[in-house]
């Protein structure tokens, strides 16, 4: 009987989705703080003195476009653990290979964070935290298809913003002869709704397949991946909140 490696204590805690997305802001230094405030100070009393009045008073100290990163996270809707020898303790196969699955899906998560929600790498159109799932052998491929792989190194010039929709995965987990995982196919649909910056919305759809092999950490060592976007309805919310939403077209 094949042996299975004893994977059942339990992994080192991932932040989730808000503790990740939390500790990619970029902060600003006090002195942008400080500066603009005392402009406003010095520029409403020179106004008062001119005799112009609080109606001309500038606005100063603009944040800009929203850079806050949306939360995310994938929903697994199956692991199956795949043995390669014909004789093997199904159970301990099972808990082995969710608990790859466990592993593996904080990477997912953030992988598609970073090419299609993180305001900060799409407005730039950057995204080397992408390319960093990658093996070293997938990588040049990965670069290759950027366009395909994230919203594009235009996005910053077509979008306002980007919000996430349900999304899962689907695990197949390969174990070698001495039970231990070798290789992950991580079956994926991803959805999201892009708000273009001419009131126009995009209902992104990324589908496919990602195989996965533990390098000192779990890498992306090849991928096939389909886009089929399309346009989408723009609707205004008649909640509380007042919000305009999206929804899909054929």
């Amino acid at each position: 009987m094949g042996a299975l490696t004893d994977r059942s204590n339990p992994p080192t805690v991932t932040a989730n989705r808000v503790e990740r997305a939390s500790s990619k802001k970029r902060r600003k230094p006090l002195a942008l703080f400080i500066v603009p405030a005392v402009l406003v100070v010095v520029g409403v009393v020179l106004l008062f003195m001119l005799g112009g009045g609080t109606d001309s008073i500038p606005i100063i100290g603009d944040d800009g476009p929203d850079d806050t990163v949306p939360e995310f996270d994938f929903t697994t809707t199956k692991t199956t653990g795949i043995p390669t020898v014909s004789e093997f303790d199904k159970a301990a196969l099972a808990a082995s290979a969710e608990q790859t699955g466990t592993e593996i899906t904080p990477t997912i998560d953030d992988l598609f964070t970073n090419a299609f929600l993180d305001p900060t790498n799409w407005r730039e159109g950057d995204y080397e935290e992408v390319f960093a799932a990658f093996a070293p052998a997938a990588l040049p491929a990965a670069q290759e298809n950027v366009e395909t792989l994230t919203l594009g190194t235009t996005a910053g010039d077509v979008f306002e913003k980007v919000r996430p929709n349900k999304s899962n995965l689907k695990y197949r987990v390969l174990f070698d002869p001495d039970g231990n995982p070798d290789t992950a196919v991580v079956r994926f649909t991803f959805n999201a709704t892009g708000k273009r910056l001419d009131g126009t919305a995009l209902a992104i759809a990324s589908s496919g397949q990602l195989f996965l092999q533990d390098l000192d950490g779990w890498k992306i060592t090849a991928f096939d991946i389909v886009r089929s976007d399309t346009e989408a309805e723009v609707t205004v919310s008649t909640g509380a909140s007042g919000g305009s939403g999206a929804t899909g077209t054929s």
